[in-house]
């Protein structure tokens, strides 16, 4: 699930749209997508219904799709705050989940039920502003581990 090809650091994209295709553009280089495209649809098709923004400068877009092959989750840092969306809000670190339409209920929300939870942790949410590459995987893989329990 957690992938360091899929961990992306101070990247330069500065808008929505271009975060989340770059991001699934990888996850389909690396199987974890069948189709891009209709993955691309279900994820907007979501943020469209309701902004995927969480506060504390965090987006975690997602998709629940058949294009799926395997449970997944990119992680990017941008460079600088980004506008995600008509409200105003701004997030500079972006958690992208991919999981199969198969096990949409259960294991979509334990993925996002660790995730939120742990963004609750000032510590770890500066660790994800200002670690490098491998002290996030070890926070990633933290959750990996918690969420396969």
């Amino acid at each position: 699930m957690i992938d360091e090809s899929l961990v992306v650091l101070d990247s330069p994209l500065d808008n929505k749209a271009s975060i989340i295709e770059f991001l699934s553009e990888k996850a389909k280089r690396l199987n974890y997508l069948e189709n891009k495209d209709n993955y691309l649809e279900a994820v907007n098709h979501r943020e469209a219904e309701f902004s995927t923004a969480v506060g504390f400068d965090v987006s975690i877009p997602h998709g629940k799709s058949v294009e799926v092959r395997t449970p997944f989750v990119c992680f990017m840092r941008t460079k600088d705050q980004i506008q995600w969306d008509e409200d105003g809000n701004s997030v500079r670190l972006v958690f992208l989940l991919g999981v199969p339409e198969e096990q949409k209920s259960k294991l979509h929300l334990k993925i996002l039920a660790e995730i939120s939870r742990r963004l609750m942790d000032e510590q770890f949410r500066a660790e994800l502003i200002n670690g490098d590459k491998q002290s996030i995987l070890a926070l990633l893989n933290n959750i990996e581990n918690n969420i396969i329990k």
